[in-house]
């Protein structure tokens, strides 16, 4: 049993281990075996566990703690340097425990293997190439109109050889105790029509040389032309530059068969669907209108040169394979293709390939090790979930397996690691795709890929179809070259068909077309792809893109296969912010029924692409909502814009916000595409994520008649003061005593034309509001009613706030805000004095004593400040009077108020009005001891 040896994985139910297995197998007398193996394995990794996270902690110790001070010459605290004692002496200890926790548990894996020598555990699971299920050369039905390569793997046969094959003898007991994949056999497909072969699309992504096209080969049965780097320039290179198409069919998936199509369209995003809505009798179950399952492989170029082709193909996407060096882990292509995972694609699964460089004793734990690393990488994204799976998809070299043997250059087939295990896990993590529940021939958008002519027949493209139907002599229109023809034939899996329906990967034959024209893009039903110059978008930054997003910047704006420059500007983060608020309101509360904010919601299903799974809700932008101004986009919003709630995980992620994206170059697109904003002209060696925002586009932009249609404001704000109060009224419905009349100075200069703001309104501090009657007097003052009153006070301000539109060439004044509604009073009626009469020279005459001072300058304090010091300089260095303004308008005649106390605000010095100074209001105040407060401080004037 020497190829069959027992690992610990054999036993590890994660692994694709099966524990019972080899409890059965041996004597009743012998099965605790099992149980003490596994025990022993859970404490040796309990044990590596408490060591990493020690051995992490003395790094994290010595790197950001010891290092920097005596980098700075400074001495170790003494309690520093006996945590760090204990440390090492504690990751000692657990190196011995797991050393010994390994130690016991290999003993007994060596006693069962002696147990089970001779005992063949894998005779009634293993297939060979005679199994009756396995598929023949015939199997290779193309999925595209493109020639078949007949030297290529062709059947699932070749996967199952390669097990075989004396390279992977060494692994024969992981892949063979596993279950093994239905294949099936050219009968079986023959018998299928092709539009009862459901399509998913699988992209492989990852960092340049990971072994992506290596794992490709391995597992697809169908091949194109454009598979397996077939062009001279990839394979002189060695590396993918272009997107490569293969596929291998299956059985409907048991826990597919019942799921409904479009009904998990908006799981990415936490919306409900618009199609949810709809009767069940609407949806269909996959096994309904399915018979097979075909998986088309998209083998996406890793260089870091090549992100246009990496985004233009995981744009035709239901899935993502990942693949990984489990070598190295993480690496910044990686990253990038990670990024454009969550925007495209729901489901994703991890490959660490390579595992065979690991050292065979040391492989079990260098694989646990990068399965954590990368977990740790991808804590924080959709994916950090994501099922891991270690293999090799070529034990002993990449580039052999991707290169040798597809034109009969050589018949070595390399051996392969746990290919099984992870067809199980594709095979058993596979989603319904996003699918429309009724294509329609009106939206029918095709993504091409690769276009090329045969002879006698007419020129092919191939490629997927993103949403829509077409059908034989439907007319096609070419957006970018301005032409349209008609649909000759369809085809798929090398057979004819009649109808291809979204997600579907097809060969469309047309007539009269030169090939030359047309490399890639879309092709459309006619009319429904415009030529746009600018767009409206909702975006949402990358959270990984660390720089900021500056509005003007310009951008690599992907769409489809299509990369060009843009400016991009941004604004409404705050709007759409509240918009999404109410609608969260409304779908707690569901008994609202506000129509005007159900604007945020998803459409109709789409494919891989969608901004549905990027997470860009669907909205109306609306010409006529205002914005507040931004000068960039906002990383975070203003605490003010929302109620404070607590977090969710989607407070993490950056704001959403409206973006008008003005091409440099025009282009072809439908609109609710998803574009993909990029920096792609940083250093491609820096270690930076390059892709920066994700977006929705919305409606159409012409700079030339949208640009004053946008209502983007700025928020201004002038700060006057109550100079004088009208007269006092008791409130009826609370008895307050208020002022429904003020008078204001300080919002404007004495030649300000006042007749553009009458009728603007003015708030108090508590928010009294009320609106600008008239001027008062020649100096700036105006008069201000309150409809509701207000007990503001003197000297209190008064704020006049307003928004100013950018666009507007007459810089107009805006306000949204309303008057309160009236409240009314009874006047409170000042003191009337009695007029004495005084006899002069036998001449009666009434005098009136103080009879004109207003009750509100007897009651009620004021306020003024020093303008300068004058008169007399006594023996203390004190000036003995000083002017002071504020305390009167020019109305006022202040002989009637001399001799009233004033006292300083800063020095409490006391003094007394001693009469006008000039005709502005100011009046000169005497300190019989002087005054030291400086000329800018205040004064009251304390009332009778």
């Amino acid at each position: 049993m020497a190829s069959n040896k027992l690992t610990i994985n054999n036993l590890r139910p994660e692994k694709g281990g099966d524990p019972d297995k080899y409890r059965n197998a041996l004597k009743p007398s012998s099965a605790e075996l099992v149980d003490q193996a596994i025990q022993y394995d859970t404490e040796r990794r309990t044990a590596q566990t408490s060591l990493e996270q020690l051995r992490h902690q003395v790094s994290d110790l010595q790197t950001h703690v010891i290092a920097p001070k005596k980098k700075a010459g400074e001495e170790v605290p003494t309690e520093t340097v006996g945590q760090l004692k204990q440390w090492k002496s504690d990751i000692n200890r657990l190196s011995d425990e797991v050393k010994e926790w390994e130690k016991k548990r290999n003993e007994v894996l060596a006693k069962m293997n002696d147990l089970l020598a001779g005992v063949d555990l894998y005779e009634s699971t293993s297939i060979t190439k005679d199994s009756p299920a396995a598929p023949t050369n015939d199997a290779s039905n193309n999925c595209e109109q493109e020639d078949t390569s007949t030297h290529a793997n062709t059947n699932g046969v070749q996967i199952l050889k390669r097990l075989e094959s004396t390279e992977a003898a060494a692994i024969r007991h992981q892949s063979s105790a596993e279950p093994s994949l239905p294949l099936l056999s050219p009968e079986q497909i023959k018998t299928i029509p092709p539009e009862r072969i459901l399509n998913l699309n699988v992209g492989v992504l990852g960092h340049v040389d990971t072994g992506k096209t290596s794992l490709v080969k391995t597992l697809s049965s169908v091949l194109s032309t454009a598979a397996l780097d077939k062009s001279k320039q990839s394979r002189a290179r060695g590396i993918t530059l272009d997107l490569g198409f293969s596929a291998f069919l299956l059985p409907l998936p048991d826990h597919l068969k019942n799921e409904t199509i479009g009904d998990d369209v908006n799981s990415s995003s936490g919306s409900s669907s618009e199609n949810s809505s709809e009767p069940q009798s609407q949806k269909s179950e996959l096994q309904q209108k399915y018979d097979l399952l075909q998986v088309t492989l998209v083998d996406c170029p890793g260089h870091a040169s090549l992100i246009r082709t990496i985004i233009g193909g995981a744009q035709i996407i239901d899935m993502v394979l990942l693949v990984v060096d489990a070598t190295k882990g993480m690496q910044t292509q990686t990253a990038e293709c990670l990024v454009i995972a969550e925007m495209t694609t729901r489901n994703l699964i991890v490959v660490l390939n390579k595992v065979d460089l690991f050292p065979e004793d040391e492989r079990e734990e260098r694989i646990r090790i990068a399965e954590k690393k990368m977990r740790a990488a991808l804590r924080g994204t959709k994916f950090e979930n994501a099922i891991m799976v270690g293999i090799s998809a070529c034990v002993g070299g990449e580039k052999v397996a991707a290169i040798g043997g597809l034109s009969g250059e050589s018949s070595h087939l390399a051996g392969t690691q746990n290919i099984h295990g992870l067809l199980e896990i594709l095979q058993s993590h596979m989603r319904a795709p996003n699918r429309d529940v009724k294509p329609s021939s009106d939206r029918f958008h095709f993504a091409v890929d690769h276009c090329f002519p045969i002879k006698g027949q007419g020129t092919v493209l191939t490629g997927t179809c993103l949403s829509g139907s077409a059908r034989p002599n439907d007319m096609i229109e070419f957006p970018t070259l301005a032409t349209q023809k008609k649909i000759k034939g369809l085809q798929m899996f090398r057979r004819k068909a009649n109808v291809v329906q979204q997600g579907d990967r097809a060969g469309i034959c047309v007539s009269n077309f030169d090939a030359k024209l047309m490399e890639r893009g879309i092709i459309a039903s006619p009319g429904t792809v415009k030529l746009i110059r600018g767009a409206i978008a909702v975006v949402r930054k990358v959270r990984f893109f660390k720089g900021a997003l500056h509005s003007g910047a310009k951008f690599h704006i992907s769409v489809g296969h299509t990369t060009v420059m843009a400016s991009v500007t941004f604004w409404g983060a705050r709007e759409i912010a509240q918009q999404a608020e109410l609608a969260s309101e409304e779908a707690e509360n569901p008994k609202t029924n506000n129509k005007s904010n159900q604007q945020i919601t998803l459409g109709h299903s789409s494919l891989g692409g969608s901004a549905d799974l990027a997470g860009l809700p669907r909205l109306k932008f609306d010409w006529n909502q205002d914005f507040v101004h931004q000068d960039d986009y906002l990383d975070t919003l203003p605490t003010d814009t929302l109620e404070a709630k607590p977090k969710s995980s989607d407070d993490i992620l950056p704001p959403l916000h409206w973006a008008r994206i003005e091409f440099l170059t025009p282009v072809y697109c439908p609109m609710d595409s998803l574009v993909i904003g990029s920096r792609l002209d940083t250093e491609v060696n820096a270690n930076a994520c390059r892709l920066a925002f994700s977006g929705r586009l919305v409606a159409r932009y012409d700079a030339k008649t949208d640009d004053k249609r946008l209502r983007t404001y700025t928020n201004k704000e002038k700060i006057g003061r109550v100079c004088r109060l009208g007269d006092p009224f008791r409130r009826n419905d609370d008895n307050l005593i208020v002022r429904y009349e003020v008078f204001g100075t300080d919002l404007f200069k004495k030649e300000t034309n006042m007749s553009q703001f009458v009728g603007l309104i003015v708030e108090t501090e508590r928010g009294d509001k009320g609106s600008i009657q008239s001027s008062f007097g020649t100096s700036g003052k105006f008069r201000v009613n309150f409809p509701a009153g207000t007990d503001v006070k003197e000297g209190d301000p008064l704020y006049l706030r307003f928004k100013r539109y950018a666009n507007d060439p007459k810089k107009a004044i805006h306000q949204d805000t309303e008057l309160p509604a009236a409240r009314t009073g009874s006047r409170v009626d000042p003191p009337v004095k009695k007029k004495k009469n005084k006899q002069k020279n036998g001449v009666h005459t009434d005098v009136a004593a103080e009879e004109d001072i207003p009750d509100s300058a007897t009651s009620e304090e004021r306020f003024g400040d020093i303008e300068k010091l004058k008169g007399d300089v006594l023996a203390n260095g004190k000036h003995t009077m000083a002017i002071v303004s504020g305390l009167f308008s020019m109305e006022d005649d202040i002989g009637k108020y001399n001799g009233r106390k004033v006292v300083s605000l800063d020095t409490e010095e006391e003094g007394v009005v001693d009469g006008s100074f000039g005709k502005m209001g100011k009046c000169k105040v005497s300190f019989k001891d002087g005054i030291s407060a400086a000329p800018g401080s205040g004064v009251r004037m304390q009332p009778i």
